[in-house]
């Protein structure tokens, strides 16, 4: 084995040791920047977070000239993405909340809408309304056939007063205190000359029956009076319950109304409960519309008022007032509730302007409320 000078040996090993030292740092930084990405597990394996392994002393430098991954820079953008996102979710409620909210295609309908029943059965007499009429409250449009019950009332109102007379008649009791007095004094009297021994203790004994007889018929009187009382009350009812029937063979309106149609004609038999003809309230109609829950709450909208905008012929539209009054009764499908706001109507020339259809526009002050 040939040896080698000291001299050259050392030059040797120096060599050595610059070489491994500029191989060594940048073979570790390599290794550091793979540590540095997100292992991908295979098919079949749970998923484990993985911990980067923390650089040492002698890498650090190497470490921080190495290129950043670019998944770190994905999850920044992704959170502006959404802050925006809120931000434009948050304009746009606040958009909505504005003074007024508009409702297109609402409809009106009628507040007050009846059949107007027969309240007995009969043949019609008269019909004294035809369609198209506004009536007043209490106007009476009809009349059934009520004779027989005209006779029943007769009847019941002469049995009534009878029995109001004798209810009224006190003679009895006065007779029956007057006599019940004398039979008092009486026995008075034959009670003391009964203890002077001027009457004998059967005429005491006679004397005092002949008082308690006259009390018991006084007490009589008194209870057939009150018996006369009960009759009259009595009769009274009867003669209410006759003349109800009576006037339930007029036709008449409880409001006031149009005649929207006639279901029934003159001398046409008509039964109890029976249709005769549909009235309909014109001076307060519902405008009905639907709101979207994402726009407004129902108690944002409750006795808020309303202008409702109408088409009419030439290009012309109408205005009517209103306010809220029915809200969130009635839903249409999963995301809107229906409001109702009860406007006044106005008649032209005879003719009511508003009149029920669909397709109205209703605008919403949310700045001011009914009153």
């Amino acid at each position: 084995m040939s040896r080698i000078p000291a001299a050259p040996r050392f030059l040797k090993s120096v060599l050595m040791l610059a070489t491994v030292g500029l191989i060594v740092p940048a073979t570790q930084a390599q290794t550091s920047n793979r540590m540095l990405q997100p292992i991908q597990p295979r098919a079949g394996f749970n998923t484990v977070p993985f911990r980067a392994a923390q650089p040492t002393r002698s890498t650090s430098a190497a470490i921080r000239k190495a290129p950043v991954p670019a998944i770190s820079a994905a999850y920044p953008s992704t959170i502006s993405t959404q802050q925006r996102g809120n931000a434009t979710s948050t304009g746009t409620q606040t958009s909505n909340l504005q003074d007024n909210l508009e409702l297109k295609n609402c409809t009106i309908s009628f507040i007050d809408d009846i059949m107007l029943p027969a309240k007995e059965s009969g043949v019609i007499l008269s019909l004294s309304v035809k369609e198209g009429d506004t009536i007043k409250a209490g106007t009476v449009v009809g009349k059934i056939d009520d004779d027989l019950f005209q006779q029943l009332l007769q009847q019941a109102k002469l049995r009534y007063e009878l029995a109001a007379d004798a209810a009224e008649d006190s003679l009895a009791i006065e007779a029956a205190e007057k006599k019940y007095k004398v039979a008092a004094i009486e026995a008075r009297k034959t009670s003391g000359l009964a203890d002077k021994g001027s009457k004998s203790e059967s005429d005491r004994l006679m004397a005092n029956y002949t008082m308690e007889i006259a009390a018991l018929e006084r007490d009589k009187a008194i209870r057939e009076q009150q018996k006369a009382g009960l009759e009259k009350k009595l009769e009274e009812s009867r003669f209410l319950e006759a003349k109800k029937h009576v006037e339930g063979h007029i036709l008449q309106s409880e409001f006031d109304a149009s005649v929207i149609k006639i279901m029934k004609k003159p001398q046409e038999y008509v039964q109890k409960g029976e249709a005769v003809m549909r009235i309909a309230r014109m001076d307060r109609l519902w405008v009905q519309g639907a709101i979207e829950i994402t726009d407004l709450n129902p108690e944002e909208v409750r006795g808020k008022r309303v202008t409702v905008t109408v088409q009419r012929a030439r290009d012309e539209t109408a205005t009517f007032d209103g306010v809220i009054t029915n809200v969130g009764l009635e839903r249409q499908g999963l995301t809107r509730y229906m409001v109702k706001a009860e406007v006044q109507n106005r008649p032209i020339d005879g003719h009511w302007e508003l009149q029920p259809l669909s397709g109205a526009i209703m605008r919403i002050h949310l700045d001011k409320a009914g009153k």
